[in-house]
Formats: structure tokens, C-alpha cells, sequence
């Protein structure tokens, strides 16, 4: 069964709005990357400025939390100010000095004895006294923002730079997953500033490479969408749950454990299924009542509620294949109302319709589950009887003539309605 034109243009009009709601979300965040790149600036600027001064609250306001090193704070510095610049060349060379200085600081991590530590030069030039292991760009710092430093260089709606948003996303939660646990600061590997700096930078840039088209497919209404929401909220809480118990266990326990945390799991994936499975077999229900609704209605003349012509064509087709097989009889009887075309020049179109929906009310009281009632034209309705003979059929016209003329009356009551009812042999 084909959907309707008109339900094929509310669902193309339905997507359509959805597609241009994802886009101005985009937009908007491409309007509001000014504000975050602004506040990561500000942050950057406070945790120099500590540095410079001496004042450790600035960068690292929790002692067990770890804190920002200068490298850090200057690297996040410039991809906020090329986030804010409005010259897409001032953007991209502050975005590649910033990966240059993320490329000499991997260098330094990987190789130890490197002639150009720029990690402890900048460090020289502060008057800080902690330790420089609090304040250390670690691997996973210097891979969230070598991520954000790619998406800032790739061109607009770059896969690629979607992956290195995501990949520093991923790093961030990983590092607020650790905190959550109540884990020690060298679990997460980024201190809360510098966390909250990517997440930031992240906000500002990801309105570059966002395609409208996931965005929507994420936010939309649709069966599939919600479907997708809840299988991500339910793993993420799955693992996180997993992590949890975990913790909460000496090393020596785990395999005692083992069977707990896998019966967790389990439990967790058989409620995904099982909520997917309801979420499919509902949006299976709505299709069918759907179809079965759209079904009726293309065979279903909207006024009277009898079968309409095409319906009657292929009603008839089936029957006389049926009668000529089994040499049954078959009958039609065509029914004319008397001078309609009268009724509404002189009562108006809204008293004939209302004529036309009485005959359509009392037509299939004489009829048998077998047998069809349609309306074939303006104000001519055909019944097509099965097993039927002519003298039966004969009958039920003129039946149904005197019905018409005892329960039908013209508007004002003047007159019974009256009908040309003819009954030919099929």
C-alpha cells in the first residue's frame, strides 16, 4: 500500500524542519563559539597571570586536584584567541603555533634528554613554587589539544575534525569519570582548570565540523533517534556503573567478583535489549495502525463512508471471477437520487451532503457481509450483491426504494425523497 501525497509532504515537511532546527542549533553555536572562546582566554589569562604573581589559587585551586602548567594555560591561549579572531588566516597561524608547541612538548615527552624542553623553559620564567609534577602537561593534556588544534585547522564540516572534537570529548569525560570516582588527580591525568578549558575550547569549535544531518538524526522525534538516546544513556551508565563496582574491590577480590560484575553487564544489556525490542514493536503497532488507517481511507469515499469507485472496480473484478468459478449468481443495482441537482441549487450543497451521508447510513442495513455498497458517482450509489439472482436483487431495490421514501425527506420536510433504482443481471 503507497502512502498518500498528503502524508508523503507532512513527513517531507516534518523532516525538512527538523533538518533546519539542527541547522540554526548549529548556528547558534557558531554565534556563541565568541563567548566560549572568550571565557577559555580568561581562564588562560588568570592561570599566567597566577604564575607570574604567585598566586597558586589561580591555577591550582585544590591542592589534591592537580593544576594548569604555563604550557598548558599559553597553548589553550592561542587556539581561544583563533577561535575569537574573525580573519581566518590570523585563526590558522595562532592554531598552528599552538600545535608547534604541542609537537615540542610531545618531543619532550617521548624523548627525555630532547635540546629543546619547552616545558621547563616556560617554567623558568615563573615564580612558582610547586612542584612541576602538579602542573606538568601530561600525554593526556597534550592530546586533547593537539585534537582541538586539528579541528581548528581542518576546513568547515571536516569528518575528521568531528573525530578530534570526539576524541577530546572522550578524554575530558575520562577525566570527570576519574573525578566522580573520588580517584587521585594523577587517574585523571588533567587538572579541573585545564579540563574546563577544553571543554570550552570544544564548545567553541565544534560548531565548525557538526553535520546537520547527525545532529538531527540525534535530536529528532523520530522512533530511531529516541532509540539511539536511550542505547547511549544506557551504555555509558553501564559502564560507569561497572567502573564503580570495580573500585569498590580489593585486586585479590576481583576474580570472586567476576561473576557479579559480568551478571551486572548482562543485566544492563538484556534491559537495552529489551527496551529496544518494546521501542521497535511499538513503532511496528503505529506503523500497522497506521497502514491499516491509510488503507481505509483510499478505499473509503470521505462523505458517506461507503466504498468508493475504485474499491467498487475492484470489489467487482473479484466477485465476477468468483461467480463466473463457482456459477453462482450476481447481482448490481444502481441507485440515482431524484433531482438532486435541485436539492442543492435550492436548499445549498451543505443540505445535499447531509442527504448523501443519510443514504450512505442506510444502505448497508440491507446488505450482507458479502455484499458492497459504493458510492459510484455525485449522487448514484451502486450495490453489488454476491450469490444473488435477479429477482432477489428485485427485490431489495424496491426494499430499498421505500425505505428512501419513508425515511428520507427533503430539508424542509416538503416532500419524500425519492430514487431511480435499477437492477440489471450480472
Amino acid at each position: 500500500m503507497t502512502m498518500t501525497i498528503d502524508t508523503a509532504r507532512q513527513l517531507s515537511a516534518r523532516n525538512f524542519g527538523e533538518v533546519r532546527s539542527a541547522i540554526r542549533i548549529i548556528r547558534r553555536f557558531e554565534r556563541l563559539r565568541f563567548r566560549f572562546a572568550a571565557a577559555a582566554a580568561g581562564i588562560c589569562c588568570l592561570a599566567l597571570a597566577g604564575y607570574l604573581l604567585d598566586l597558586r589559587m589561580l591555577y591550582l585551586p585544590v591542592e589534591e586536584g592537580g593544576g594548569t602548567h604555563p604550557l598548558t594555560a599559553l597553548t589553550a591561549l592561542l587556539l581561544a584567541l583563533g577561535r575569537c579572531a574573525s580573519n581566518r588566516r590570523i585563526e590558522f597561524a595562532l592554531a598552528s603555533l599552538a600545535a608547534a608547541l604541542l609537537g615540542l612538548r610531545g618531543i619532550e615527552l617521548l624523548w627525555l634528554e630532547t635540546p629543546m624542553p619547552v616545558g621547563q623553559w616556560l617554567g623558568m620564567f615563573t615564580w612558582d613554587s610547586a612542584p612541576r609534577g602538579e602542573t606538568a602537561m601530561g600525554f593526556n593534556s597534550l592530546g586533547t589539544f593537539a585534537a582541538i588544534a586539528l579541528a581548528i585547522l581542518l576546513g568547515h564540516r571536516s569528518a575528521l575534525g568531528m573525530a578530534a572534537i570526539v576524541a577530546a570529548f572522550g578524554v575530558c569525560c575520562t577525566v570527570i569519570v576519574a573525578y566522580s570516582y573520588a580517584l587521585h588527580p594523577a587517574f585523571g591525568g588533567m587538572s579541573p582548570i585545564t579540563t574546563l578549558i577544553a571543554l570550552l575550547l570544544m564548545l567553541a569549535t565544534v560548531g565548525r565540523h557538526i553535520d546537520p544531518l547527525a545532529l538531527r538524526l540525534l535530536l529528532s522525534d523520530s522512533a530511531v533517534s529516541r532509540l539511539l538516546r536511550r542505547q547511549l544513556l544506557l551504555a555509558l551508565s553501564g559502564f560507569w556503573i561497572g567502573g564503580l563496582l570495580l573500585l569498590q574491590l580489593h585486586p585479590a577480590q576481583w576474580i570472586t567478583a567476576a561473576p557479579l560484575f559480568t551478571t551486572v553487564m548482562l543485566v544492563l544489556a538484556i534491559a537495552g535489549l529489551i527496551s529496544t525490542v518494546a521501542m521497535l514493536a511499538g513503532t511496528e503497532n503505529t506503523r500497522q495502525r497506521q497502514q491499516a488507517t491509510l488503507e481505509r481511507l483510499s478505499v473509503t469515499d470521505a462523505l458517506t463512508g461507503l466504498s468508493n469507485r475504485w474499491a467498487c472496480d475492484v470489489f467487482a473484478s473479484r466477485a465476477i471471477a468468483a461467480a463466473q468459478r463457482e456459477g453462482t449468481g450476481l447481482a448490481v443495482v444502481l441507485i440515482d437520487i431524484d433531482r438532486f441537482k435541485s436539492v442543492n441549487d435550492r436548499y445549498g450543497h451543505a443540505a445535499g451532503d447531509r442527504l448523501l451521508c443519510e443514504v450512505g447510513h442506510l444502505l448497508p442495513r440491507w446488505l450482507r457481509r458479502s455484499d458492497l455498497a459504493a458510492r459510484w458517482g455525485g449522487e448514484e450509489f451502486l450495490l453489488i450483491l454476491t450469490t444473488t439472482r435477479l429477482t432477489g436483487a428485485i427485490a431489495l431495490a424496491e426494499r430499498v426504494r421505500r425505505c428512501f421514501e419513508d425515511r428520507l425527506s427533503l430539508p424542509d420536510g416538503s416532500m419524500p425523497v425519492t430514487a431511480s433504482i435499477a437492477a440489471p443481471r450480472c
